[in-house]
């Protein structure tokens, strides 16, 4: 059990913020009238005698104990642990990301082996998320977006909480500055992230029923791309899902910074095991159909074909991609075609960089550029 002083040094972390915007939101309005100097005080709607004083500054050496006091206070109107108040307040400057996984242990636990691998997923998704908000894409090149990982560095792990097996997931926002009741319009980018994590979660189950009722194909997935659906978060709901027996997902939106305008509004989403075939292979499918940018390509020239009325030429170059060995096509102008035919006479490898697309399963490189033979030094 938490000892007064564990929960005053909690207190303490609150920020001002965080404590005005949950009061505000919760039933209390501010006496502007009896605000003073060293604190503003807020009335209960419900009953004008209780009044909470809250500090002007983080500053003051009490700070810790008149947060605490208050979230005595906020317990004692709502009926309410007072720890309980404190985890709200401590929590009100950020959006929410809970995972929730059933499992088959009575006492709320999983194997370690899962729990490190609900850890990883759970990175992932959220890191899918900030990629499509970025730019909505069919998949995505782990550290190639630099924001979408410098957004991930900001994210906290927070307190698990008993019941199945949670992972809390503190996304960073900043609070609105907006004038009194209304928000502005534009979003800041950790806020588009977590928008965009719920409309991921929202239109994959909706892809997913379609599919499940026989009305509908990968193009259910393919079409969601702009609501935040990638091949990286089709697998990472499916690993999760499959670590949990199940997982439900629920977004609390920062108190600091309203959804809509709705305080506390709560969205949810529940995957089940049966989902997981479903998402692994819309994430296949997605996954081959992306055109991979600035490939590096290197490997032996296995077949030339040219039309003497066109300059250009066509060849398969023998290649490992993602550890197979298969032929990619590329067509090349007349100066680097001599330089493939050059290797394929000699039969050197080449290396050579592009866009590299799947169709089916061909593999083409288009644009290709940076032709290099490769020279046997050995003669």
């Amino acid at each position: 059990m938490n000892s007064p002083a564990s929960e005053v040094a909690l207190a303490r972390t609150i920020g001002l913020r965080g404590v005005h915007a949950y009061l505000s939101a919760n039933g209390w309005r501010r006496a502007d009238a009896l605000r003073r100097e060293t604190a503003d005080v807020y009335l209960c709607t419900e009953d004008d005698r209780e009044a909470a004083f809250v500090p002007a500054s983080e500053e003051y050496g009490d700070y810790g104990i008149r947060i605490y006091q208050i979230a005595e206070q906020i317990g004692r109107v709502e009926g309410r642990r007072r720890q309980a108040v404190l985890a709200d307040l401590s929590l009100a400057e950020w959006d929410l990301v809970r995972l929730r996984l059933p499992t088959a242990s009575g006492d709320s636990t999983v194997r370690l082996a899962d729990g490190a691998a609900v850890l990883e997923e759970s990175k992932k998704l959220l890191l899918a998320a900030a990629c499509s908000a970025n730019r909505p894409r069919r998949m995505y090149r782990a550290g190639r977006n630099r924001r979408a990982t410098e957004y991930l560095d900001r994210v906290r792990l927070g307190h698990t909480e008993p019941g199945s097996f949670l992972i809390n997931l503190l996304a960073p926002v900043a609070p609105d500055l907006g004038e009194q009741g209304t928000l502005l319009s534009e979003e800041p980018f950790e806020r588009k992230v977590t928008r965009k994590l719920v409309s991921g979660l929202h239109a994959s189950r909706r892809a997913m029923d379609r599919v499940n009722r026989g009305v509908g194909a990968i193009d259910e997935f393919e079409s969601r791309l702009g609501e935040g659906i990638s091949a990286n978060f089709c697998q990472s709901v499916a690993r999760l899902t499959e670590a949990g027996g199940g997982l439900e997902v629920s977004v609390s939106w920062a108190m600091t910074r309203p959804a809509n305008g709705a305080p506390g509004r709560r969205a949810v989403v529940v995957f089940r095991p049966p989902d997981i075939a479903v998402l692994d292979e819309a994430a296949r499918v997605l996954s081959d159909r992306q055109e991979r940018t600035d490939e590096e390509v290197q490997g032996y020239v296995s077949r030339l074909t040219r039309d003497r009325t066109d300059p250009r030429g066509t060849a398969a170059i023998k290649a490992f991609v993602d550890g197979s060995l298969v032929s990619v096509q590329a067509i090349f102008d007349s100066g680097d075609y001599r330089e493939i035919a050059r290797a394929h006479e000699a039969r050197l490898s080449v290396s050579l960089e592009g866009d590299l697309h799947r169709e089916g399963q061909r593999w083409h490189l288009r644009n290709p550029r940076g032709v290099t033979v490769l020279e046997d030094e050995d003669g």
